[in-house]
Protein backbone atom coordinates (compact mmCIF):
# COMPACT_ATOMS: atom_id res chain seq x y z
CA UNK A 1 0.00 0.00 0.00
CA UNK A 2 2.72 2.49 0.90
CA UNK A 3 4.08 1.58 -2.57
CA UNK A 4 1.57 2.66 -4.46
CA UNK A 5 0.78 6.09 -2.32
CA UNK A 6 2.78 8.29 -4.62
CA UNK A 7 1.31 6.95 -7.94
CA UNK A 8 -2.26 7.61 -6.81
CA UNK A 9 -1.68 10.55 -4.79
CA UNK A 10 -4.09 9.12 -2.10
CA UNK A 11 -3.61 9.85 1.27
CA UNK A 12 -4.41 7.19 3.87
CA UNK A 13 -6.82 8.44 5.97
CA UNK A 14 -6.91 9.86 9.28
CA UNK A 15 -2.78 10.10 9.15
CA UNK A 16 -2.87 13.60 9.31
CA UNK A 17 -5.18 14.17 12.43
CA UNK A 18 -3.91 15.41 15.80
CA UNK A 19 -4.87 11.72 16.93
CA UNK A 20 -3.13 7.97 16.35
CA UNK A 21 -4.25 6.09 13.73
CA UNK A 22 -4.95 3.25 16.46
CA UNK A 23 -7.87 5.33 18.42
CA UNK A 24 -9.93 5.79 14.98
CA UNK A 25 -9.42 1.90 15.03
CA UNK A 26 -10.52 1.05 18.10
CA UNK A 27 -13.41 4.02 17.58
CA UNK A 28 -14.71 1.84 14.72
CA UNK A 29 -14.29 -1.06 16.44
CA UNK A 30 -16.76 0.20 19.65
CA UNK A 31 -19.19 1.56 16.92
CA UNK A 32 -19.41 -2.15 14.99
CA UNK A 33 -19.77 -3.89 18.33
CA UNK A 34 -22.60 -1.29 19.03
CA UNK A 35 -24.14 -2.13 15.65
CA UNK A 36 -23.87 -5.48 16.40
CA UNK A 37 -25.76 -5.53 19.69
CA UNK A 38 -28.50 -3.41 18.46
CA UNK A 39 -29.00 -5.78 15.40
CA UNK A 40 -29.26 -8.75 18.39
CA UNK A 41 -31.59 -6.83 20.33
CA UNK A 42 -33.74 -5.95 17.39
CA UNK A 43 -36.38 -8.51 15.75
CA UNK A 44 -33.80 -9.70 13.05
CA UNK A 45 -31.75 -10.81 16.47
CA UNK A 46 -33.95 -12.69 17.30
CA UNK A 47 -35.11 -14.08 14.28
CA UNK A 48 -31.28 -14.94 13.99
CA UNK A 49 -31.39 -16.82 17.43
CA UNK A 50 -34.65 -18.64 16.55
CA UNK A 51 -32.92 -20.15 13.77
CA UNK A 52 -29.64 -20.81 15.58
CA UNK A 53 -31.58 -22.69 18.17
CA UNK A 54 -33.51 -24.84 15.82
CA UNK A 55 -34.70 -24.07 12.45
CA UNK A 56 -37.52 -26.09 12.10
CA UNK A 57 -39.50 -25.16 14.88
CA UNK A 58 -38.24 -21.11 13.55
CA UNK A 59 -39.78 -22.27 10.24
CA UNK A 60 -43.05 -23.26 11.76
CA UNK A 61 -43.23 -19.57 13.78
CA UNK A 62 -42.96 -18.19 10.36
CA UNK A 63 -39.79 -17.09 10.04
CA UNK A 64 -37.92 -17.15 6.23
CA UNK A 65 -35.37 -19.26 6.17
CA UNK A 66 -33.54 -18.26 3.78
CA UNK A 67 -34.48 -14.56 3.73
CA UNK A 68 -32.13 -14.48 6.92
CA UNK A 69 -29.75 -16.42 6.24
CA UNK A 70 -28.77 -14.44 3.51
CA UNK A 71 -28.97 -11.34 5.50
CA UNK A 72 -26.78 -12.69 7.90
CA UNK A 73 -24.44 -13.69 5.18
CA UNK A 74 -24.44 -10.24 3.94
CA UNK A 75 -24.35 -8.05 7.29
CA UNK A 76 -20.90 -10.84 8.39
CA UNK A 77 -19.58 -9.63 4.86
CA UNK A 78 -19.62 -6.07 5.75
CA UNK A 79 -18.73 -6.29 8.97
CA UNK A 80 -15.18 -8.34 7.56
CA UNK A 81 -14.97 -5.97 5.09
CA UNK A 82 -14.98 -3.45 7.76
CA UNK A 83 -12.53 -4.94 9.83
CA UNK A 84 -9.67 -5.57 6.95
CA UNK A 85 -10.25 -1.94 5.62
CA UNK A 86 -9.09 -1.01 9.29
CA UNK A 87 -6.46 -3.27 9.44
CA UNK A 88 -5.05 -2.02 6.11
CA UNK A 89 -5.75 1.74 7.83
CA UNK A 90 -3.38 -0.03 10.99
CA UNK A 91 -0.60 -1.80 9.23
CA UNK A 92 -0.30 0.12 5.75
CA UNK A 93 -0.02 -3.08 4.01
CA UNK A 94 -2.46 -6.04 2.63
CA UNK A 95 -0.47 -8.75 1.71
CA UNK A 96 -1.79 -12.54 0.64
CA UNK A 97 0.10 -13.91 3.25
CA UNK A 98 -1.38 -12.68 6.46
CA UNK A 99 -4.37 -14.41 5.51
CA UNK A 100 -3.73 -17.88 6.44
CA UNK A 101 -6.07 -20.45 7.65
CA UNK A 102 -5.03 -20.23 11.37
CA UNK A 103 -6.84 -16.94 11.43
CA UNK A 104 -10.19 -18.51 10.67
CA UNK A 105 -9.76 -21.01 13.57
CA UNK A 106 -8.29 -17.80 15.86
CA UNK A 107 -11.37 -16.84 15.21
CA UNK A 108 -13.30 -19.53 15.87
CA UNK A 109 -11.31 -20.21 19.00
CA UNK A 110 -11.87 -16.74 20.35
CA UNK A 111 -15.51 -17.42 19.70
CA UNK A 112 -15.44 -20.45 21.56
CA UNK A 113 -13.50 -19.22 24.44
CA UNK A 114 -15.92 -16.18 24.78
CA UNK A 115 -19.47 -18.10 24.21
CA UNK A 116 -21.03 -18.58 20.91
CA UNK A 117 -24.01 -16.39 22.24
CA UNK A 118 -22.26 -13.82 23.77
CA UNK A 119 -20.63 -10.37 22.45
CA UNK A 120 -18.78 -9.47 25.48
CA UNK A 121 -17.63 -12.91 25.59
CA UNK A 122 -15.79 -12.54 22.15
CA UNK A 123 -14.50 -9.12 22.71
CA UNK A 124 -12.69 -10.57 26.55
CA UNK A 125 -11.77 -13.25 24.81
CA UNK A 126 -9.95 -11.65 21.77
CA UNK A 127 -7.83 -9.74 24.50
CA UNK A 128 -7.37 -12.75 26.50
CA UNK A 129 -6.63 -14.70 23.51
CA UNK A 130 -3.68 -11.92 22.05
CA UNK A 131 -2.58 -10.53 25.63
CA UNK A 132 -1.83 -14.39 26.33
CA UNK A 133 -0.51 -16.01 22.97
CA UNK A 134 1.70 -12.48 22.67
CA UNK A 135 2.52 -10.75 25.76
CA UNK A 136 1.91 -13.21 28.84
CA UNK A 137 3.67 -16.49 27.69
CA UNK A 138 5.91 -15.20 24.93
CA UNK A 139 9.16 -15.50 27.75
CA UNK A 140 8.17 -19.17 27.30
CA UNK A 141 10.03 -19.25 24.13
CA UNK A 142 12.95 -17.23 24.89
CA UNK A 143 13.78 -20.24 27.50
CA UNK A 144 12.79 -18.13 30.99
CA UNK A 145 9.39 -17.55 32.62
CA UNK A 146 8.70 -16.21 35.84
CA UNK A 147 12.77 -16.67 36.08
CA UNK A 148 12.01 -20.51 35.89
CA UNK A 149 14.26 -21.86 33.07
CA UNK A 150 11.90 -23.98 30.56
CA UNK A 151 13.05 -27.82 29.54
CA UNK A 152 15.33 -27.58 25.95
CA UNK A 153 12.76 -30.14 24.58
CA UNK A 154 9.61 -27.35 24.86
CA UNK A 155 11.87 -24.09 24.62
CA UNK A 156 11.05 -23.63 20.86
CA UNK A 157 7.27 -23.89 20.97
CA UNK A 158 6.89 -24.27 24.55
CA UNK A 159 4.74 -21.20 24.71
CA UNK A 160 1.84 -22.33 22.43
CA UNK A 161 2.06 -26.27 23.82
CA UNK A 162 1.31 -24.58 27.45
CA UNK A 163 -1.71 -22.04 26.15
CA UNK A 164 -3.15 -25.47 24.25
CA UNK A 165 -3.10 -26.56 27.40
CA UNK A 166 -5.49 -23.43 28.65
CA UNK A 167 -7.62 -23.40 26.17
CA UNK A 168 -8.16 -27.33 26.55
CA UNK A 169 -9.06 -26.42 30.57
CA UNK A 170 -11.28 -23.71 29.15
CA UNK A 171 -13.26 -25.47 27.12
CA UNK A 172 -13.62 -28.32 29.64
CA UNK A 173 -14.83 -26.07 32.73
CA UNK A 174 -16.94 -23.90 30.72
CA UNK A 175 -18.37 -26.10 27.97
CA UNK A 176 -20.49 -22.77 26.72
CA UNK A 177 -17.44 -20.28 26.68
CA UNK A 178 -16.56 -17.92 29.63
CA UNK A 179 -19.72 -15.86 29.21
CA UNK A 180 -22.07 -18.04 27.94
CA UNK A 181 -25.23 -16.35 26.20
CA UNK A 182 -24.84 -13.93 28.89
CA UNK A 183 -24.11 -10.13 28.35
CA UNK A 184 -22.25 -7.66 30.39
CA UNK A 185 -24.37 -4.72 30.65
CA UNK A 186 -23.43 -1.50 32.50
CA UNK A 187 -26.94 -0.94 34.06
CA UNK A 188 -26.58 -4.83 35.49
CA UNK A 189 -23.31 -2.92 37.01
CA UNK A 190 -24.76 -0.27 38.44
CA UNK A 191 -27.62 -2.03 39.90
CA UNK A 192 -24.81 -4.41 41.63
CA UNK A 193 -22.87 -1.36 42.69
CA UNK A 194 -26.04 0.08 43.59
CA UNK A 195 -26.70 -3.04 46.30
CA UNK A 196 -23.61 -3.03 48.15
CA UNK A 197 -23.58 0.21 48.47
CA UNK A 198 -27.40 0.27 50.55
CA UNK A 199 -26.71 -2.35 52.80
CA UNK A 200 -23.55 -0.03 53.64
CA UNK A 201 -24.85 3.30 53.96
CA UNK A 202 -27.71 1.40 56.42
CA UNK A 203 -24.88 0.28 58.54
CA UNK A 204 -23.63 3.51 58.79
CA UNK A 205 -27.20 5.23 59.55
CA UNK A 206 -28.64 2.66 61.30
CA UNK A 207 -28.49 2.52 65.21
CA UNK A 208 -30.22 2.34 68.17
CA UNK A 209 -31.03 6.12 69.32
CA UNK A 210 -31.38 6.91 73.25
Amino acid sequence: MRNYLDLTDVKIPFTDKPFPPTLYVFLAAGVCIGLIVLLINSSYGRAFKAIRDDEVAAEAMGINLFKHKEMSFIISSFFAGVSGALLAMYQYTVQAAQFKSAMTYEILLIVVIGGIGSVSGSCIASFLYIAASEWWLRGLDMGKFLGIEAPNLFRSGFRRFVFSIIIMLIVLFFSKGLMGDREISFSGLIKRFNKRSTPAKAAKGGGINA
